[in-house]
């Protein structure tokens, strides 16, 4: 993934360049940060937690009120991130960390307010395991937790403020059931990821 990641990148700087001369390409960087929501049926119970962002991303206008936003970029779910960040010991902990990429058809309204939406495929950095610490010899401890890509939906909506600065929210909505299925062990069910994440951004 980290070879994809470079190689769109590439693509993405590339394009960039050739664009700027015709001015019809604008460049952004966003972060942000926000509510992940992991939604269980069966084996486990709804999680909430922390969400972040870190895109990059190519706005390349179409006419006046269209434009297609390529993006590639990262995103982390911190399961109970209240008990994480505060240390707890022994709890088993979901941190779901991916490497994106979207596509948005956006539009325009007025004053310099935008929506867009589009598919998007997250792929996992790492692999989140079981941590029995009640009893190593559990046999959940060390299974994977959720399967290595989602595909889904994002929607974003921004508002851009002179020259460069953008702010706005952003939402991923996971299509694909992740979690593992291991029978024998009473894991069955079904997950999916959500995040939502109020977002800041530079134009270039």
């Amino acid at each position: 993934m980290k070879r994809i990641s470079i190689v769109l990148f590439a693509v993405l700087c590339s394009v960039t360049i050739n664009a700027q001369e015709v001015k019809k390409v604008t460049p952004a960087l966003e972060i942000g940060v926000g509510l992940s929501v992991e939604a269980n049926s069966g084996y486990g119970e709804c999680v909430k937690g922390l969400a972040t962002e870190f895109n990059f991303g190519l706005d390349i206008r179409l006419d006046d009120k269209w434009s297609v936003m390529p993006q590639i970029g990262h995103n982390i779910m911190f399961g109970d991130a209240w008990y994480l960040f505060r240390g707890y010991i022994g709890a088993d902990y979901d941190v779901y960390s991916f490497y994106n990429v979207s596509i948005l058809g956006r539009y325009k309204l007025d004053n310099g307010v935008a929506v867009g939406f589009g598919p998007a495929i997250y792929i996992t950095d790492g692999k989140d395991t079981y941590y029995i610490d009640a009893d190593p010899s559990d046999p959940r401890e060390g299974l994977v937790k959720i399967k290595p890509w989602d595909y889904g939906l994002r929607a974003a909506l921004t508002k851009d403020y002179g020259k460069h600065w953008r702010i706005g929210a952003l939402a991923n909505v996971g299509l694909r059931d992740m979690l593992y299925q291991y029978p024998d062990v009473g894991i069955t069910g079904h997950t999916h990821l959500f995040s939502l994440c109020f977002t800041a951004g530079f134009r270039f």
